[in-house]
């Protein structure tokens, strides 16, 4: 589906795994188009867009070559994007027995509206949207390590949601990642990375909430502040 020279593009969030994605593209000579969907109730949206800045000011430092791989951030506002019905009544479908965080009904939309077939959603093995999509999808070999994608025949309510991204690191755990970024020497970068969607007022993760939990529970527990029971 990629062919060697094709920009790729993807959700990037700060975060650990949306960040792993970054740095193995530009390791692999890939220019990376990110997009950012900015949730309006999202109390840590101005931490993520700093923490991204952050993170090209230390790679334009650190291999300007990188950084420069990398384009302007688009940054899409959620009050932008319609809710596609289909995908809507797909969403509630799933979650009548499922687990599904509400972001993927409007990144669903946002990929279908805007027409991008090839948008890459950085779900992983401890991911639990893995469970939603796992017998859904099919490994797609290329030049770049390969991704999973919506198979063609699918016709089932997750196939709805997802049909226009692609899965990178699907079959990857937090700490996979983690051993990953060390072997190929960019675990410096993944410390930067942001995870929690409450920060205290001076700038730390709140150790309550879910992805604080989640990365806790993850095999990450050292980023995650202590919280007194």
């Amino acid at each position: 589906m990629y062919s060697n020279n094709e920009v790729a593009n993807l959700l990037w969030t700060s975060g650990w795994d949306s960040t792993y994605r970054l740095m193995d593209l530009l390791a692999k000579g890939r220019t990376v188009q990110p997009y950012y969907i900015c949730f309006r109730l999202r109390k840590s949206t101005q931490m993520e867009l700093n923490r991204m800045d952050e993170i090209r000011a230390y790679l334009g430092r650190k291999d300007p070559a990188l950084a420069n791989a990398i384009l302007p951030t688009i940054v899409v506002a959620q009050k932008s994007i319609r809710k596609v019905p289909a995908i809507r009544e797909s969403y509630e479908s799933i979650t009548q027995d499922h687990y599904l965080g509400k972001q993927y009904v409007l990144l669903a939309s946002y990929a279908l509206q805007s027409g991008i077939s090839n948008l890459e959603l950085s779900i992983h093995a401890d991911d639990k949207a893995r469970h939603v999509i796992k017998d859904e999808v099919e490994f797609y070999d290329d030049q770049h390590g390969g991704y999973y994608k919506i198979r063609d025949d699918a016709d089932s309510p997750a196939a709805t949601i997802f049909k226009n991204f692609v899965f990178p690191v699907l079959q990857l755990s937090k700490l996979d990642m983690q051993k990953s970024a060390a072997k190929r020497g960019f675990l410096d970068v993944m410390e930067l990375t942001w995870f929690c969607h409450n920060p205290t007022p001076d700038g730390q993760p709140c150790g309550t909430c879910n992805p604080c939990n989640y990365t806790r529970n993850e095999g990450l527990g050292r980023r995650v502040p202590k919280v007194s029971r």
